[in-house]
C-alpha cells in the first residue's frame, strides 16, 4: 500500500497538493491534463522528489529498503545490449548488501512479462511492444509491492496495447500499481480506481464505475470514462 498524508511537493512555481490517499492492491489510474501534476506525484511516490510537507508511506511485504518499481514514459536501453545483461545491470544498481537481487529474481521478472525466451536478444532487435515489456520487467526487478507505470502503452499498436493491458491487470492482483495514462481505453480495461489531478489538486478519487456515473453512464466503457473525466475537470471551471 502507498499512503499519502497531507503531501505537498513544490517544483518552482508549481505546487502539488495537499494529497491524501491510500493506494492499495490493484490498479489505480492517474489522470490529468498536461501540467496537472501527474509526474510530480509519481516522482514523490518513487522517491525521486522529496515532499515539501507531509509524507509518502510504503507498506511493503517484500525485502525492506527496496524502492517502488518504476517505468518512465521515455524508457529506453542501448540497442546492442542483450536483455539479460541490461536487467542484470539494473538489478546490480538496485541491490543492497542486505537485499541483493539474484538471477532467479531477474528470471521471475522476465517470466512475468512473457520474455523469458528473449533474454539473449539484443534490445534493438525487439519490437516496440517487447521493449515496453522490458521496461516493465525492469520495474519488477526485486519484486516490489508498489509499481508505478508512466504512459505504459504509449506508441504501441492496438495488439501490443491489448497485450500490455492484460499484463498490467495481472500485476495488480498482488501489488499496488499506479498507472498514468491519457487513454480512456486503458482506464476502462485495467483500472479499479481513479485519481484525477487538475492544477496540482486532487479533484476526484473513486472507482472507475463512480467516474462513469459522473457522465451519467450505468456501465463502464472508454467513452464513459472520457466523459466522466471531462465532467470532473469542467466542474472546477466557472461557466
Amino acid at each position: 500500500m502507498v499512503v499519502l498524508e497531507d503531501l505537498v511537493v513544490r517544483r518552482g512555481r508549481f505546487e502539488l497538493g495537499p494529497v491524501d490517499a491510500h493506494l492499495g492492491t490493484g490498479v489505480t489510474a492517474l489522470l490529468g491534463a498536461n501540467g496537472a501534476g501527474k509526474s510530480t506525484l509519481m516522482g514523490a511516490v518513487v522517491g525521486v522528489l522529496a515532499p515539501s510537507r507531509g509524507r509518502v508511506g510504503l507498506e511493503q511485504s517484500g525485502s525492506p529498503g527496496r524502492a517502488p518499481g518504476y517505468l518512465p514514459q521515455d524508457f529506453d536501453a542501448p540497442r546492442r545490449v542483450r536483455v539479460i545483461d541490461y536487467l542484470r545491470f539494473a538489478a546490480w544498481c538496485r541491490s543492497t548488501r542486505r537485499a541483493p537481487i539474484t538471477d532467479a529474481e531477474i528470471g521471475a521478472a522476465l517470466r512475468a512479462v512473457g520474455l523469458q525466451d528473449r533474454a539473449g536478444w539484443r534490445f534493438g532487435a525487439l519490437s516496440g511492444g517487447m521493449r515496453r515489456r522490458v521496461g516493465v520487467a525492469h520495474a519488477l526487478i526485486g519484486s516490489p509491492d508498489v509499481v508505478v507505470l508512466d504512459e505504459p502503452t504509449v506508441g504501441l499498436d492496438p495488439v501490443q496495447r491489448t497485450d500490455l493491458r492484460e499484463l498490467i491487470g495481472a500485476l495488480g492482483r498482488d501489488r499496488a500499481v499506479l498507472v498514468s495514462t491519457h487513454l480512456a481505453e486503458d482506464v476502462a480495461a485495467v483500472a479499479e480506481r481513479v485519481m484525477i489531478l487538475a492544477e496540482g489538486a486532487v479533484v476526484f478519487q473513486g472507482s472507475v464505475a463512480e467516474l462513469a456515473e459522473r457522465a451519467g453512464a450505468a456501465t463502464v466503457s472508454s467513452e464513459a470514462v472520457e466523459r466522466g473525466f471531462l465532467a470532473v475537470v469542467r466542474d472546477r471551471v466557472p461557466a
